[in-house]
């Protein structure tokens, strides 16, 4: 079987190299030709190595309470390459132009300045809230409102997640961003209740079998070299082709022929393959798709908004600044004149990316709100961070080094009843195109984690779909 993926990040990479490890194990024949139009893999992973320093210019680290890309870099014997935070981590919130610490416990939250006390007894009330006994879809900003009220969610969970997501929470579909919160309010009645009983099952669970508890893994992760070690390690274990700086001009179906799919390439090459796979952004799988499948879908697939950001990595000789900031990061809320996203204390997040003399820092631009400044020329760029960090943490110093990344356009941003929607455009590829499939950001979670579960569920089902061919071959 010919297979031909469309998008080297790490949807397309992860796919390539499950459907290897399971062609095998199934004794199917299979060849994968992976397509990425850039001269570099990892799509939103950019790590940029220079004079001792390891800046990323996407995501910059693995949740590692999704445990999909902890699995894979054990898998891929990369286990003693990881490095956790080396802390706990304080997160703060900029509250009148100052940064606030997040609070983390009952005690923080009563007395944290980012609360009134009637926000403070709101939040209490979580476990006696009546729980929404519709299961269809919500926002998230809904979701969490009914939960643990406005206070909360606009002084605290709001500009998390828009720092995270770039997006608004009374916009973004739950069940896409937060699908466990909404499952523990329907199981339990409560998301308090949800992650007492969660923990309660994994103690009966260990008790029960005599297993030890698992060592305790950090909030954080990443590699030693960044985050592109992952990448370059998946694309060393494909066995297939990998073709960069190769962009997808037309695809086109013909299901007479005994190979299903052309595939026109950039470069002039026409590929046969009885399977694609697409995983880059929708609006990419819109134009791919356009005159092979009904306009219906590809209007569907381009109406998923996508916000832009812009990465800024500022480091700074340590001796310049007189109180370095201690935190993993600090997020603004609308309510600040603030024009940044947020800021990450990279440094005290993995003090291993620069060299011991210096102190990074790292800026989002941009968003859903202000758009247009992740646009703006590099010198006004500069100017304007610069002047938010003076603000701020009142860093006047000179930057010793600036790395800038622009994501034009950066995260999907699911909108509500998204996942029915994903599941309508698939059941329709499947009447239409069969052996086309997606994966992808854009579909069920944007995170590294979300982009390698929804690779091995997909894989999973090819393998299921594909169960006669591999009976006769």
């Amino acid at each position: 079987l010919e297979i031909v993926i469309i998008g080297g990040g790490i949807s397309g990479l992860s796919t390539a190299y499950y459907l290897e490890k399971e062609a095998a194990r199934h004794n199917l024949a299979i060849h994968t030709t992976v397509l990425e139009k850039e001269a570099t893999l990892g799509g939103k992973i950019a790590t940029q190595r220079q004079d001792g320093f390891i800046f990323e210019g996407g995501p910059e680290s693995l949740v590692t309470r999704k445990p999909e890309a902890w699995e894979l870099c054990h898998e891929l014997e990369l286990q003693n390459r990881l490095v956790g935070t080396s802390q706990s981590g304080k997160n703060y919130v900029l509250h009148n132009g100052r940064p606030a610490i997040v609070p983390d416990g009952p005690g923080s939250f009563l007395s944290t300045p980012l609360l009134s006390l009637s926000g403070k007894l709101r939040l209490l009330k979580e476990p006696f809230v009546s729980p929404r006994t519709d299961p269809s879809d919500e926002s998230l900003g809904s979701f969490l409102r009914r939960r643990l009220g406005d206070e909360m969610v606009d002084n605290i969970v709001k500009p998390a997640i828009g720092s995270v997501y770039l997006g608004d929470v009374d916009e973004m579909s739950v069940q896409v961003s937060f699908g466990r919160f909404a499952e523990m309010e329907q199981q339990h009645g409560s998301v308090v209740k949800g992650m007492f009983a969660m923990m309660k099952e994994k103690r009966a669970e260990r008790k029960a079998t005599g297993a030890p508890r698992p060592p305790k893994k950090p909030a954080f992760a990443t590699l030693q070299n960044g985050l592109m070690e992952l990448i370059n390690r998946l694309a060393e274990q494909i066995e297939g082709e990998i073709l960069r700086e190769t962009a997808v001009t037309n695809l086109s179906h013909n299901p007479t022929n005994a190979q299903l799919y052309k595939v026109e390439l950039s470069d002039g090459r026409l590929l046969n393959a009885d399977m694609v796979i697409l995983t880059t952004p929708t609006f990419v799988m819109a134009d791919l798709l356009a005159g092979v499948v009904e306009t219906a879908v590809t209007d569907q697939l381009r109406a998923i908004p996508y916000n832009p950001v812009t990465t800024v990595n500022m480091a700074f000789n340590r001796s310049d600044i007189e109180n370095p900031f201690d935190g993993f990061g600090v997020v603004v809320p609308e309510s600040e004149t603030s024009q940044l996203l947020a800021v990450e204390g990279m440094s005290a997040k993995f003090p291993h990316r620069a060299p011991d003399d210096q102190f990074v820092l790292r800026a989002f631009v941009g968003g859903q709100k202000q758009p247009q400044l992740a646009d703006l020329p590099e010198a006004e760029l500069i100017s304007l961070v610069r002047q938010e960090l003076t603000s701020i943490f009142g860093i006047t110093a000179e930057p010793t080094q600036i790395h800038i990344q622009r994501w034009l356009p950066a995260n999907p941003q699911p909108p509500v009843g998204h996942l029915a929607m994903i599941a309508e455009v698939e059941r329709k590829l499947a009447k239409q195109l069969p052996q086309l499939y997606l994966t992808g950001a854009g579909l069920r979670g944007q995170g590294i984690p979300d982009c390698i579960r929804q690779s091995r569920n997909l894989v999973e089902q090819i393998m299921t779909d594909l169960q006669p061919v591999a009976a006769l071959s």
